[in-house]
């Protein structure tokens, strides 16, 4: 296997860029569709090219587990889909109550809340860099999103406890990722949230033109390239350190807002951006350096 395939870091921060156009498709469908509707689509979408992968897998003779799962962790991947489809559903409607930016600023908690619960859930302890790194990441992902701080209602409210189940449903990736293929741990979500939404699109379903088929479509198609990438992240490193590549999301988001919006970044963004990238960076030659020392102390030496 590859060095770039065994930095959880990078693979996370691919994901985030997959994620960034992922949600700028979203943000298109929504615009004519309500976003219940949109989850449905993007649910079903998955589900359907998941369950091909996996007949796919059967046919060829390369399954190597069972569709369920396996049973020592049916628990968590329950749990997995649960909180992912809660947090989902809960973003989506602090999206309608909140200023874009807000409902973003509390969404993107979830890295914090990830590292905390890291010790508690998964008995990873906390680097010191990492922890250092955490004020530094939310001041530059702030000064990206410039929130207006309108926050105090019940939308601001879904929108903080989302980040923090999607928090859980990334703690539940973590706990069964070595033991399970990655096509199962995204099923999981993909069926629950399919099934959770959609009963309530049909308070105003609207039927989609074509270009939002194709956006749909598009969201269904990257939401499952997203996951691969989150559920591969996390056979590589502690959950805390991972979720950071997370907050790259606001700087990805800023570019596709200056190519399909023409919103072109001022210099707060910027300096934002710089923050982010720069801890990210930190934190990746801390885990280099760190797996250059356990493999010179795992290395006999010569009597």
């Amino acid at each position: 296997m590859t060095v770039w395939r065994q930095n959880g870091l990078l693979l996370m921060s691919m994901g985030a860029l997959v994620l960034s156009a992922m949600s700028a498709l979203a943000k298109f469908a929504a615009s004519s569709l309500p976003s219940s509707e949109v989850v449905f689509f993007r649910s079903l979408i998955a589900s359907v090219m998941l369950v091909a992968w996996h007949l796919n897998l059967v046919r060829t003779g390369r399954n190597t587990g069972p569709l369920p799962g396996h049973k020592v962790n049916r628990l968590w991947l329950v749990l997995r889909g649960v909180f992912g489809a809660t947090a989902l559903l809960l973003f989506f409607y602090g999206l309608s109550g909140l200023a874009t930016a807000d409902a973003m600023l509390l969404n993107i908690c979830s890295p914090v809340w990830i590292l905390l619960l890291g010790l508690p859930v998964l008995n990873e302890r906390i680097s010191p860099v990492a922890l250092a790194m955490v004020p530094v990441t939310l001041l530059g992902a702030g000064l990206i999103i410039k929130p207006d701080f309108a926050m105090v209602n019940w939308a601001g409210l879904a929108a903080f406890a989302s980040s923090i189940l999607a928090a859980l449903a990334h703690l539940c990736v973590r706990k069964v990722t070595r033991g399970e293929q990655a096509h199962v741990v995204i099923l999981y979500f993909a069926f629950t949230a399919t099934a959770v939404s959609f009963p309530l699109m049909f308070d105003s379903y609207v039927h989609p033109g074509p270009w939002t088929w194709i956006a749909l479509f598009g969201v269904g198609t990257l939401s499952v390239i997203y996951q691969f990438l989150l559920t591969t992240a996390y056979r590589y490193g502690a959950a805390g350190t991972i979720a950071m590549a997370g907050y790259l999301g606001p700087v990805f988001a800023g570019v596709w807002d200056a190519i399909f919006w023409k919103h072109l970044p001022d210099w707060l963004t910027l300096v934002g951006a710089s923050l982010v990238i720069g801890s990210l960076l930190q934190l990746n030659r801390q885990r280099s350096h760190g797996s250059e020392i356990k493999s010179r102390e795992e290395t006999p030496r010569n009597a």
